[in-house]
């Protein structure tokens, strides 16, 4: 019995013995997990959430905004990007910037209007002549007092991307003349300065997300839109809708928005990688916005199904004279200090991009 007990005992020590020489060499030897993971605790995660596709001026800005911000950062910040509506569409997606859900969205202007009347400034047809313009009302004195305004809803402002012109596609007939929109159902964005564009037009608007457009496109109940060459590429939808109108009446662009409760919890640091980011792609993301819009256009042009139409010069003076109202409108609901100063930005510019 004595024995036994004596021989447990050792055994014992040297259990002990062991367990005491491997739990030494561990933390001697082991990996530095404690400080991997203390890096993993300090990476920031910005959600970036959009509602087109990687391949049109949008979705490939968000793309070289999250690598930019990676390299800037060192890889402190990861921007994960959330194209096609994946995450929220074009309707919900705002509520989910305010709430916290995501942390960044880039809107299209017309969709801010509820929330702010004065952004319909940019929704206003036949201000542009050309890409440079265009530029130079995104990054203008303008820029800076729409951003401002975001302060409103509690939501930071970052900047302003391009897409370019829009067009009117049609599913029966190239729309050239006034008189061609009596009656005719066309998509709009939730805006009033663009719902009224189209009653001034005789046309019946129809507001609808863009993530339901191609259903209700392929229902009858929508028969024309107006949308830029991408989005028309990118989405399939001349191939509903091939009568296209080069119109170049209006601009379509995006706001970039992030939560403000997220921003302010940043660091100075970490905004200034963000802010540094976005001003360094500026010029970048206009230029292939334009470079697109000419890419898919003779893509379009290639396709024997697709038809394109221009404007004559009586005709385009016939839509501009129906539409004067509209710029009334925009003063009795909006800003009409943004105006002036959307024409003094314009006029900063020689005409040439």
């Amino acid at each position: 019995m004595r024995f036994y007990l004596i021989t447990a005992i050792a055994t014992l020590i040297i259990l002990l013995t062991v367990l005491s020489f491997r739990q030494n060499v561990w933390q001697t030897n082991a990996l530095p997990y404690d400080d991997e993971q203390l890096g993993l605790d300090d990476q920031i995660t910005i959600n970036f959430s959009h509602v087109v596709a990687e391949n049109t001026p949008k979705g490939l800005a968000a793309d070289k905004f999250a690598q930019l911000v990676k390299e800037k950062s060192q890889g402190k910040i990861n921007v994960q990007v959330y194209p096609n509506g994946i995450l929220y569409n074009d309707e919900n997606e705002l509520a989910a910037l305010k709430n916290g859900a995501i942390q960044m969205i880039a809107p299209t202007i017309s969709k801010m209007t509820e929330a702010l009347p004065s952004w319909q400034v940019l929704d206003l047809p036949f201000l542009f002549e050309n890409e440079d313009q265009i530029y130079a009302a995104l990054h203008g004195e303008l820029s800076k007092n729409l951003l401002a305004e975001l302060s409103i809803i509690n939501v930071h402002g970052l900047s302003f991307w391009n897409n370019g012109f829009k067009q009117i596609a049609s599913k029966i007939e190239p729309i050239q003349t006034v008189e061609q929109f009596q009656g005719l159902t066309v998509r709009v964005m939730p805006s009033d300065l663009l719902v009224q564009q189209f009653n001034l037009l005789g046309a019946q608007p129809i507001s609808t997300t863009f993530n339901d457009l191609y259903k209700k496109i392929q229902n009858n109940e929508i028969l024309a839109q107006e949308n830029t060459l991408s989005n028309l590429y990118s989405k399939g939808f001349y191939k509903m809708q091939p009568q296209i109108t080069l119109s170049n009446h209006g601009l379509l662009a995006y706001g970039v928005l992030m939560n403000d409760d997220f921003w302010q919890s940043l660091d100075e640091s970490s905004q200034n990688v963000i802010t540094q980011s976005l001003k360094e792609m500026e010029r970048w993301q206009h230029e292939q916005a334009v470079a697109l819009n000419k890419i898919n256009l003779q893509q379009l042009q290639d396709n024997p199904n697709v038809t394109f139409h221009s404007l004559s010069e009586l005709q385009r003076e016939q839509w501009a004279k129906t539409l004067q109202p509209i710029y009334q409108f925009y003063e009795n609901i909006g800003n009409p200090q943004f105006l002036t100063q959307l024409y003094k930005d314009i006029e900063k510019t020689n005409g040439n991009f």
